[in-house]
């Protein structure tokens, strides 16, 4: 598995015909952009086509990460209490990808006791059942998202939460490795590389058209 920086290197040695030179016109920060946005539409795609397939055979829902696993980051965060809402809050280092089914966050637990799992409900649900005696006869734990902090209902929230999810390509770190399924590496490099190539053509006719005029 590669990192984001040395998946634009190649993508950048393919431009440039052999060894990166730091005379190219082309920044290796913004080739690294296109890493992460054809990263994103990847996810994307495959969700899409994982729900498509699996409901053609079955009409049991698909967990996300049945077809998402190779994507999954894993992070353990410390909560803390937030005294204006009386709620503890664990902050995500990165930012979940936006993907259909709230896919982006697969599981949120309680680091110290596995079995025990919170489900996350929309701000406005919070808001409507809170004070529902069915919602605390439930004995399920619950999260909201507000920003990048995870909200836990104040039944049984935990000292540390285990979280996974799918990191939204841009915070993962240029030197970090890139979560990405086998053969995922080529697609995204060719796809750059076209998109350069695309790039470069339509700017060269555009200097031929100046010249002609």
């Amino acid at each position: 598995m590669a990192t984001r920086k040395q998946l634009a290197e190649r993508a950048l040695r393919i431009l440039q015909g052999g060894e990166v030179s730091k005379d190219t016109d082309i920044d290796l920060r913004e080739v690294m952009l296109h890493i992460d946005s054809e990263r994103d539409s990847i996810i994307q795609m495959k969700l899409i086509e994982g729900y498509k397939s699996i409901n053609k055979r079955s009409t049991a829902s698909i967990a996300a990460h049945e077809v998402l696993g190779s994507y999954v980051s894993e992070y353990t965060l410390k909560t803390a209490f937030d005294s204006n809402r009386n709620q503890r809050y664990g902050k995500l280092p990165v930012m979940p990808l936006d993907l259909p089914d709230e896919a982006g966050i697969l599981s949120v637990r309680d680091a110290g006791d596995f079995s025990t799992s919170y489900s996350r409900i929309s701000i406005g649900l919070e808001a409507i059942y809170l004070d529902l005696p069915s919602l605390a006869a439930s004995n399920k734990g619950y999260y909201i998202m507000r920003g990048d902090r995870i909200y836990f209902d104040d039944s049984n929230p935990p000292t540390n939460a285990w979280v996974s999810l799918v990191a939204l390509s841009s915070g993962i770190g240029d030197d970090d490795l890139y979560p990405l399924s086998p053969g995922d590496e080529s697609i995204i490099i060719k796809s750059v590389v076209e998109l350069y190539t695309i790039m470069s053509t339509a700017a060269q006719d555009v200097i031929n058209n100046n010249i002609d005029e």
